[in-house]
């Protein structure tokens, strides 16, 4: 299968899958932030400057992804989804991800299927560019590869979980 997109994305398209796949995680971050204002009133700069580096390097990707949505209004995607990859570009470079590190392909927002790897990359596509077949492969090789994780004791999130975008 050989299936080449492009697409923008607006800021809502990657802001209401990235709060959800984040869920009660981003409590703590926020909570670290104001730990952090705290400790900084309190004229503890030692504690503020240790918390705040737990904060970054534990949140780095729930931080990285809202400075996406605050500062780059419309994201530009070139997406190519073959055998046993799905192809990204990050500049000039096309990037890959292995299908066999999927971890989930749901609806967490009305407009777009988000695209879950093992890794960590996310990737949302609009449903009305995604074909049926498309969407099948890509689920196909969710439950093939929680299959193979499972059967080495690698515990995987349910693919078939239901959610409500």
């Amino acid at each position: 299968m050989l299936v080449e997109l492009q697409y923008d994305l607006t800021r809502k398209q990657r802001l209401i899958p990235h709060l959800r796949i984040w869920g009660v995680i981003q409590l703590f971050v926020i909570l670290g932030i104001f730990a952090v204002a705290a400790a900084t009133v309190q004229h503890s700069w030692w504690t503020s400057f240790v918390v705040a580096l737990l904060i970054l390097w534990f949140g780095r990707g729930y931080i990285i992804g809202l400075f996406n949505v605050v500062f780059v209004r419309s994201q530009h995607m070139d997406i190519r989804i073959e055998d046993n990859g799905l192809g990204y570009m990050t500049g000039k470079e096309r990037w890959y991800i292995l299908l066999d590190g999927l971890t989930a392909v749901r609806d967490l927002e009305r407009s777009v299927w988000t695209i879950q790897h093992w890794n960590g990359t996310i990737v949302n596509i609009p449903k009305k560019i995604l074909s049926d077949e498309a969407l099948k492969f890509l689920r196909g090789w969710v439950c093939q590869a929680n299959d193979i994780r499972n059967k080495y004791g690698i515990q995987s999130p349910d693919p078939t979980k239901p959610t409500k975008a």
